[in-house]
């Protein structure tokens, strides 16, 4: 059985309203993407939890059950990983380091890392890779003490209401960049625009935190003038699979690890793309002394 915690926050909030519309609106998602992790739930339990017959939504008497158990549980679960936070800090162990799935920060990670144990050799860093969602859901519950995320997907949380009390600090400042295969028409030119690539495939990465038809990079191409065919795809490895096959494009940051691909190539775009470090207000000496690290090597 694989149950996550999205699927129980989901299941829960759908209960809480009755209505799949108000739970997606109150959890910032689309309520096709509700209605799928709940589905998903269903499966996975092996039995349905709402009544969908009539018109008037309903549990059924096993998601009753479960609704009352999460219930509980997840309140306990909080404040048992509020106590388990306070006391890796207070034990001066452990720093929890969630970042945007995607992202190959080693360069200025490493740096950093051996400059904080020389100060704290007795600290453990722990890194962890997840999908956005996942990112701000597992930091909300404290597992993670820092995130590294995209600063206009954590602004689009926090102007939302989804998130709060935070620390936003910049991190770097990465350069968007045009990404294509080897086996690409157009590779093989030395000068190449955005504007070329207008009449091939754009395959960009699906969020489900934001409605499918909003494109995050709706302004850059108005800006270059180009209107290509869009193809959402689920995972980074989705779309390099499909830039492998030759024709089509994806504009990305030169800090994804996409870029990492023998396969790949790229050229940078002028326009930038900002990434976050964002830890909660008021953070522990242990936290604030990373951060402190993260500020100094990341602005030389």
């Amino acid at each position: 059985m694989n149950i996550d915690s999205i699927q129980i926050e989901c299941f829960l909030t759908a209960a809480k309203y009755m209505n799949f519309s108000k739970a997606a609106a109150e959890l910032y998602i689309t309520q096709p993407v509700l209605s799928r992790r709940i589905s998903k739930l269903e499966f996975e339990i092996g039995v349905p939890l709402f009544d969908r017959s009539q018109r008037v939504l309903k549990l059924t008497n096993e998601g009753v059950k479960l609704y009352t158990f999460f219930s509980s549980v997840n309140s306990q679960f909080k404040e048992v990983m509020k106590d388990i936070e306070r006391d890796s800090h207070i034990l001066n162990r452990k720093i929890s380091i969630g970042m945007c799935e995607g992202l190959d920060l080693s360069l200025y990670l490493t740096k950093i890392c051996t400059e904080f144990k020389k100060i704290n050799p007795t600290a453990e860093l722990e890194f962890d890779s997840v999908p956005v969602d996942i990112l701000i859901d597992k930091f909300k519950q404290g597992y993670y003490s820092i995130i590294l995320i995209f600063s206009n997907t954590i602004e689009f949380y926090k102007a939302n209401g989804v998130i709060s009390k935070i620390n936003i600090n910049e991190f770097i400042e990465a350069n968007k960049c045009v990404v294509f295969s080897k086996n690409n028409p157009l590779s093989g030119n030395k000068k190449l625009s955005l504007s070329d690539f207008g009449n091939q495939t754009l395959y960009c990465l699906k969020k489900e935190h934001v409605p499918q038809k909003v494109l995050t990079h709706s302004d850059l191409l108005a800006q270059y003038k180009i209107n290509p065919k869009i193809q959402f795809l689920s995972s980074l490895d989705a779309i390099t699979m499909a830039l492998q096959m030759g024709e089509g494009y994806t504009i990305s940051d030169n800090h994804e690890r996409i870029l990492n691909n023998k396969d790949i190539q790229y050229f940078n775009l002028k326009e930038k793309q900002s990434i976050s470090i964002v830890s909660r207000e008021n953070p522990p000496l242990l936290i604030s002394q990373f951060l402190s690290l993260c500020k100094n090597i990341s602005t030389k």
